[in-house]
């Protein structure tokens, strides 16, 4: 008696979410192979639209496929990649695929599919710090470009990546095993911000002397109260 294997029903499950998809893909494929040959016109604006729907279409492939059960929950980052290179190719072009406004949108982008990657399972904590680096790397190009002062330097890298630990130990249920990440998120935002009064000392001179005259009266005076806290004093 010959015993017939049944299909896994997760995979009849992904089969009727991607026919279209499929679909779409192929006739994606056909007017690409037309263009090639010259068989269609296409003008600069017509094709990065095209390729445009076509990368969302296969981020939306692998958005079904993470439906299909935890087996496939990972499928999320290659449809966050995906969908955001769709969403930037539709709304920037290809004119402007590496241009600041494209590395920002494509760094949030990023950001937002870790997020969703630490939202599927609290056990993903350690996908905030992707998270945190892409959030600061499209910050930095935004205010990279609108404040001359700070410019280039890696502050808001540094801040969101500080936050991006600070969040982990936030959202942990075990605080004193994850401690860890408290001191290494306040050291890495502590970094950031003397690195930031760094630049602003560096621009404006006239800081310096107000930081020295600050030091010397706060330090007597802090060397006055812990004298007068030590033990034994009168």
């Amino acid at each position: 008696m010959s015993s017939t294997r049944e299909p896994d029903p997760r995979f009849r499950f992904l089969f009727w979410r991607t026919d279209f998809v499929g679909f779409a893909m192929i006739v994606s494929g056909l007017f690409f192979l037309l263009v090639n040959f010259e068989v269609i016109p296409a003008s600069g604006f017509v094709l990065p639209r095209v390729l445009g729907i076509l990368f969302t279409m296969i981020g939306l492939l692998f958005l079904f496929f993470t439906g299909a059960g935890r087996w496939l929950s990972w499928f999320v980052i290659p449809a966050g990649v995906f969908l955001t290179s769709g969403i930037v190719t539709l709304i920037l072009g290809l004119n402007r695929l590496f241009s600041p406004a494209s590395a920002s949108l494509f760094s949030l982008g990023l950001g937002l599919t870790f997020l969703a990657v630490f939202l599927s399972g609290r056990n993903h904590w350690w996908a905030l710090i992707p998270t945190g680096a892409f959030a600061g790397v499209a910050a930095w190009v935004m205010l990279g470009r609108r404040f001359p002062v700070l410019g280039w330097h890696p502050v808001p890298v540094l801040l969101c990546l500080g936050g991006s630990f600070l969040a982990i130990y936030a959202a942990s249920w075990q605080k004193r095993q994850m401690r860890w990440s408290l001191l290494v998120g306040a050291i890495i935002a502590a970094a950031a911000l003397f690195y930031m009064l760094g630049i602003l000392l560096a621009r404006w001179s006239a800081l310096w002397p107000v930081v020295l005259l600050l030091a010397g009266v706060l330090m007597p005076l802090a060397l006055f109260l812990a004298d007068r806290r030590r033990p034994g004093a009168s």
